[in-house]
């Protein structure tokens, strides 16, 4: 069985335009789209929270392959944390969201999590987080039609977000079992990490649909609940994946998807390339 990451982790710089941003880019649903605004607004300061508790315990790992792969995390998670602030921005500038005081939120939040939270407890939630978001990746990986429904050039975008959350989708977990591996930290850490993640993104996605005015939209609510649970699911298929953390010899690897990512990796390899070259 699969206990490490069995692929090369590659760091690509990409650099999407954000320009013509749709106001409802998901499908034409307000509710939907507000959900995963909110997603992104989480992103920045989220992923330098993970880099944080990464190098706390980097200088630790002797084993040159895991010291690699913390590299290469670092370098991913510092790209996707500069592409959702500039899609971030695209939504304020484009579209006058009121997503400063949230980006603001986030941040006082997490320098409080860096004082309240010990560097053990920051790299237990950040492996915890890390496969919150590894396996919303595999669903947008596994389910085309997910993918299909976002507007114009932002499906590439969280197309390779979601590549790369599966590529490095193990190394904040390896750094945690080779320098903790406390069973019941990284348990709890996982909780708390739920908590956290429904907590935010919904309180932030009511709020933009409320500056919208389309709290009342039933239409787009079915449209949303039945994105959650039943197409593609986003909560409901999760579950299964999601509840395999909690088993004491559980691995992010023993769900072996780097099928899904394959077919890809020509694609990104080009749109980098042309990215550099325009640079």
């Amino acid at each position: 069985m699969i206990s490490k990451t069995p692929l090369r982790i590659r760091v690509r710089r990409m650099d999407y335009d954000m320009s013509g941003l749709r106001r409802y880019w998901y499908n034409d649903n307000a509710w939907i789209t507000h959900f995963l605004n909110a997603l992104s607004t989480t992103f920045p300061d989220g992923e330098r929270f993970f880099i944080h508790s990464v190098r706390n315990f980097e200088q630790q790992i002797r084993d040159p392959e895991l010291q690699a792969q913390i590299r290469a995390f670092i370098g991913q998670e510092a790209n996707h944390g500069k592409e959702h602030e500039a899609f971030n921005q695209a939504l304020i500038d484009q579209h006058g969201l009121p997503l400063e005081s949230k980006l603001k939120f986030m941040k006082n939040a997490l320098a409080w999590a860096k004082k309240r939270w010990s560097p053990r407890e920051q790299l237990a939630m950040t492996a915890g987080f890390e496969h919150f978001t590894a396996i919303l990746a595999n669903l947008l990986l596994e389910r085309k039609d997910a993918i299909a429904d976002i507007a114009g050039v932002y499906s590439d975008m969280f197309l390779w977000h979601a590549v790369e959350e599966t590529e490095h989708k193990a190394v904040a977990f390896d750094l945690y079992q080779a320098v903790d591996g406390d069973y019941w930290l990284r348990v709890k850490s996982m909780a708390l990490a739920t908590f956290f993640f429904m907590l935010v993104t919904l309180r932030m996605q009511y709020s933009l649909l409320k500056h919208d005015n389309q709290l009342g939209n039933w239409r787009d609510a079915l449209g949303f609940a039945k994105f959650m649970l039943v197409k593609p699911g986003f909560l409901t298929r999760i579950i299964p994946q999601y509840l395999d953390y909690y088993r004491p010899g559980f691995h992010p690897w023993q769900h072996d998807n780097r099928h899904l990512i394959d077919p890809h990796i020509a694609a990104l390899a080009a749109h980098e390339l042309h990215a550099v070259k325009a640079a």
